[in-house]
């Protein structure tokens, strides 16, 4: 905190400025975030992995007045994207920062606090505008769901740019808890070994995540402190609910399945580990705060066992997307309803199923199939991801054989009544995924031929 302050003290301006952190997990990232909140400047959060070009784009785009990263960041300052932008002096301890030449022509909104992209590392324009108010009752939200108190500690398992990651950060914050702060993959033993030797409580993590950890021996290495585990990220095949709900309660831990988007600042709904596995593939009841109905025929409805656009409400929402650097000065445009574009329905109990992506379906030889549907088959097999190209499905795993693989297209045209032919497979050492740790589908559609 102290670092913070002192930090804060270099962003004086004298207006609401728009500033660009390009984030590590690490302390000094976290310090300049909280820097830029707590002058009441508008940060957008990005990667600092991300590639030149992409940052240079966004740069040109949107004009902010500052930069702020924990390395130098690629490139001369004097040339490209970095050109209008002079480097100030050295802030201390790994900080560093650029201020724009001259001012940018537009204003930046009194309530827009936090800017986040939904692309991951693909440098997109889009942004999610968040006021304060959604980052602080989301942070409320979880941890009142969650149960996070002064003495929780998790591990910075997923990037801070990123919405879920975020929502790990600013919860433990909110609670005065630790956040034990790393930019290892889980892979790496070195990850694994600074959980154990600071005694973390909990991890987070995304379904890819949940696949690889499937094959390694969490007690082993997480030691004897893990006591909670949450996934959100995407629809965990329910084999793995169910396998990490018996790792967690054997260690008289907590396995929280969750859903969210960016959205909706991080979280949307919970799904208790008391419910498991009694509901196992539910995404559980909506933050406290927040509600859920269905989008059905053009209205909206609440009756069980029906299929419709998840619509959620909550103070959470965002306050709209920003495309260019005009929408920095929009307000709420959205009063707090979010369309979520994922099919869902509900139980008689009133618990959420996720059935799938309204966008992510295809059209083979004629009929429409669910391309997450597929996915959700196949990932007992391992990791996988389908994606569709004409008249045919491009299936990339990290299993099989030729063998295996014409077993699997039988089964499947089997059970979706597809002809066979339309399933192709291709084994890849590792699926591509974004720097949230989502798979990155448009970096797969780049290689088909």
């Amino acid at each position: 905190m102290d670092t913070a302050s002192r930090l804060a003290e270099s962003l004086h301006f004298s207006r609401k400025a728009l500033i660009f952190s390009f984030c590590q997990n690490s302390p000094i990232s976290v310090a300049w975030y909280l820097a830029a909140t707590d002058a009441q400047h508008a940060v957008v959060l990005l990667s600092a992995d991300l590639a030149p070009d992409l940052r240079a784009r966004l740069i040109s785009m949107y004009k902010p007045d500052l930069l702020l990263a924990a390395q130098r960041l690629d490139g001369d300052p004097a040339t490209g994207d970095m050109a209008e932008y002079e480097f100030l002096p050295a802030a201390g301890g790994g900080a560093y920062s650029w201020r724009r030449k001259t001012e940018h022509p537009y204003v930046v909104h009194p309530d827009l606090v936090v800017l986040l992209s939904t692309s991951g590392s693909t440098g997109s324009p889009k942004l999610v505008r968040l006021s304060w108010k959604n980052v602080e009752s989301n942070a409320q939200s979880i941890c009142q769901a969650l149960n996070i108190t002064s003495h929780s500690r998790a591990i910075s398992s997923l990037p801070f740019h990123y919405s879920y990651g975020l929502s790990v950060l600013n919860t433990h914050l909110f609670m005065g808890a630790s956040l034990v702060m790393t930019d290892d993959s889980l892979t790496a033993a070195s990850f694994w070994d600074l959980f154990r030797t600071m005694e973390c409580e909990s991890f987070a993590g995304v379904p890819y995540s949940y696949e690889i950890l499937r094959r390694l021996d969490v007690d082993k290495l997480a030691g004897p402190t893990l006591s909670v585990m949450t996934q959100a990220g995407g629809k965990l095949q329910r084999e793995l609910i169910g396998h990490f709900h018996k790792v967690m309660t054997a260690r008289d831990g907590l396995f929280f399945v969750m859903y969210g988007q960016t959205e909706a600042t991080a979280r949307i709904s919970v799904l208790p580990p008391s419910f498991l596995p009694e509901k196992l593939g539910s995404v559980g009841m909506p933050i406290p705060g927040g509600s859920l109905a269905l989008k059905i025929d053009n209205s909206i409805a609440r009756e069980s066992n029906q299929s419709g656009e998840l619509v959620y409400s909550g103070p959470n929402v965002m306050m709209g997307y920003a495309t260019g650097p005009d929408d920095i000065g929009l307000g709420d445009i959205l009063g707090g309803t979010l369309y979520t574009g994922d099919l869902a329905h509900f139980d008689d109990e009133g618990f959420t199923y996720i059935d799938g992506r309204m966008k992510r379906d295809a059209k083979i030889f004629g009929l429409r199939v669910s391309l997450d549907e597929i996915e959700d088959i196949l990932r007992v097999y391992g990791p996988t991801a389908v994606v569709a190209d004409n008249e045919k499905l491009l299936v990339y795993c990290e299993y099989g054989d030729e063998s295996e693989f014409g077993r699997i297209r039988q089964e499947l045209a089997s059970k979706l009544m597809v002809h066979y032919s339309a399933f192709h497979f291709r084994r890849l050492d590792r699926i591509p995924t974004n720097s949230s740790g989502k798979i990155d589908y448009s970096q797969l559609k780049s290689q088909n031929p």
